[in-house]
């Protein structure tokens, strides 16, 4: 399969839905100004997300964009560094990228786990009870962590059954 191919096949896979059927709020809480754009070709894959500009500044407040449950932690050097996913009960999980930290219960328990496995690296899956969140609640601060060439929120949404990405820009 030559490269046109794999990529049209990808291409072809991302889902696009109505925004009123999703509900969702904006994950932080100023001017939405996009520094990547969805489905933008990168150098060996397309974007799955959006990144959203925090004007050079780490620590600005993340929130969830529906009620739901932390699903995912993940703590990496590269790639998204410290991430956090929320899954929603209307079939959707929502990404949250190279953030600078965790809320404080969120960013104990990490560590916890960190300690227990004696490793920074982390992808790990959180009962569904143990960290619920609501519309709106602060689950994290955006950075600059992982693979990321500067301060920003990298967003994601995803379909949670496929986990193909869906596009955030067709939000309310």
């Amino acid at each position: 399969m030559n490269r046109l191919t794999f990529l049209l096949l990808f291409y072809s896979r991302i889902i696009l839905l109505p925004a009123q059927e999703m509900g969702f709020v904006s994950p932080v809480n100023i001017p939405m100004e996009l520094t990547g754009n969805f489905g933008e070709l990168r150098q060996n894959h397309f974007h799955a997300g959006i990144d959203i500009r925090t004007n050079g500044a780490t620590g600005l407040p993340v929130s969830s964009i529906a009620d739901g449950f932390i699903s995912r932690i993940s703590v990496s050097p590269s790639g998204y560094g410290k991430a956090l996913y929320v899954t929603h009960p209307n079939g959707y999980t929502s990404v949250y990228a190279h953030l600078e930290h965790f809320m404080p219960e969120i960013e104990s328990w990490v560590r916890e786990q960190q300690y227990r496995s004696q490793s920074f690296g982390l992808n790990i899956y959180p009962d569904s009870g143990l960290f619920p969140v609501k519309k709106g609640e602060r689950i994290g601060f955006s950075g600059n962590s992982g693979s990321s060439g500067g301060p920003h929120l990298h967003f994601e949404i995803r379909d949670t059954r496929s986990e193909h990405p869906v596009n955030p820009l067709r939000l309310d």
